[in-house]
């Protein structure tokens, strides 16, 4: 793309908020609107937050340090656009023009950038005796280095060859992603969904994978030297295409444990009976155990830390105090299950069955009516069944609830603090009592729930 000229200048204030009241009528698509272009200009530092540039013209935009928290910027054209430091929390940018942007330590924390393009793009200048000349010395890759992307939702993005190194990418949907030759080195895609993403000749180096999902992705000749995939759900031939996995921390099975799973588990039994007498705890840290089937067991205070157990089916058993942080539990069914006072901190439990579970705080023997409270914190429930659980006290402190069934539920003294609860279906469900500080997606569940009512 070219450039006549590279407008330095910072723009006029006023000018700006005249162009931003004609792209508004233009949204509206009343008289007299005009679609915002904003090509070439400088607006470092200026507060864009929470409105509507769906189609605005942004080539090239100078907008270092700016703000466009909650800004829609759907099918947004920013070629080339210089975003660093930009705060783009909860940005709607679907279907943008990102090609060649740069968003070196930018904040895009819960955006979403679903089918965006983020492909090579470089902007020329042409001078008046019509030269033509790189603009940045022609580095041509999209740059989110350092950048702070977690939660966001990147589906299907095309970004062939960026450079995301050190990137925060925790939990982010990137399934079906096109990455061939980006750079993730030393990056964190903790909890990621990279199911059928193209990483072809990608640099995964010293990344951080820890239980991500890796179904149907494409890895050929792709560097995962050093790379962490404890507790990732992943298939081997796919990783086998890796140029060098050297290095790289795999998952356990059950076989590293050194002992039969029925024989661990009678000794944990044991254990709990004397009260740690005889027996020893059951320690499963960091093993696949990929459709355990064991419903009515009982595991109190068993360690499940990085475990993976995907599709694995506890019904009606007894898991208080249990540590499950880390864990993979995707469409892991424990419902009806006795889970007072258990740790998912950080878990993986995408389409769990919980209905019915109990998972209130569990009293402290000699603690004069303390409780310890099931946690939750940082733990990805996405169209997960809590329906008719009992939650009360839980701490679900940016947890991503997402499409969660939470219907009837009793959630007293329950936090939802910085919590995601967009598309959460709350019908029944009594929030009076709850720590919704900074929960996003409460307002818009609370009002479907009275549309029905209606």
């Amino acid at each position: 793309m070219v450039a006549s000229r590279d407008d330095t200048k910072r723009m006029d204030i006023q000018a700006l908020k005249l162009a931003l009241q004609n792209h508004a009528r233009y949204v509206r698509r009343e008289r007299g609107g005009d679609r915002l272009n904003l090509s070439h200009k400088n607006v470092e530092s200026v507060r864009f937050d929470k409105m509507d540039l769906s189609d605005a013209e942004l080539v090239g935009l100078r907008a270092c340090n700016a703000s466009f928290a909650g800004t829609t910027l759907t099918r947004a054209n920013l070629f080339g656009a210089d975003l660093t430091g930009v705060n783009l929390r909860d940005a709607n940018m679907t279907r943008a023009d990102l090609r060649g942007a740069r968003f070196t330590r930018a904040n895009l924390e819960g955006a979403d950038l679903t089918d965006s393009d983020l492909r090579e793009g470089t902007i020329m200048r042409q001078s008046s005796e019509g030269g033509l000349s790189y603009i940045d010395n022609g580095d041509q890759a999209t740059r989110f280095d350092n950048a702070s992307m977690r939660h966001s939702n990147l589906e299907k993005v095309r970004m062939n060859r960026a450079n995301g190194s050190g990137t925060d990418l925790f939990q982010a949907n990137l399934k079906g992603a096109r990455l061939a030759g980006c750079d993730f080195t030393g990056a964190d895609l903790s909890g990621a969904l990279l199911d059928g993403a193209d990483l072809t000749d990608a640099n995964l180096s010293r990344v951080n994978l820890r239980g991500a999902e890796l179904i149907g992705v494409v890895l050929d000749g792709a560097c995962l030297e050093g790379v962490d995939l404890t507790a990732a759900r992943f298939n081997k031939t796919e990783l086998m295409a890796a140029k060098s996995t050297e290095g790289a921390i795999m998952p356990r099975s059950a076989a590293d444990l050194g002992i039969s799973i029925d024989e661990l588990m009678r000794r944990h039994k044991d254990w709990m009976m004397t009260g740690g007498a005889k027996g020893e705890q059951a320690v499963f840290r960091g093993v696949d155990l990929t459709g355990f089937m064991h419903r009515g067991i009982e595991l109190s205070a068993a360690e499940f830390t990085d475990c993976i157990l995907a599709s694995a089916n506890f019904e009606d058993g007894i898991f208080s105090m249990a540590n499950f942080s880390g864990a993979m539990l995707v469409n892991a069914v424990l419902s009806q299950t006795d889970l007072r006072g258990a740790k998912f901190e950080c878990s993986n439990l995408s389409g769990a069955v919980m209905c019915e579970a109990d998972l209130s705080a569990m009293p402290i023997a000699g603690g004069g009516g303390r409780t310890w409270p099931s946690n939750f914190r940082g733990a990805n429930l996405t169209r997960s069944d809590l329906s008719r659980a009992n939650l009360s006290h839980c701490d679900f402190t940016g947890a991503v609830l997402k499409g969660a069934d939470l219907s009837a539920s009793l959630v007293v003294g329950t936090s939802f603090l910085e919590a995601d609860l967009n598309g959460a279906d709350l019908s029944g469900v009594d929030l009076s009592s709850c720590d919704l500080r900074g929960a996003r997606g409460v307002a818009a569940a609370l009002d479907t729930m009275e549309k029905k009512a209606g």
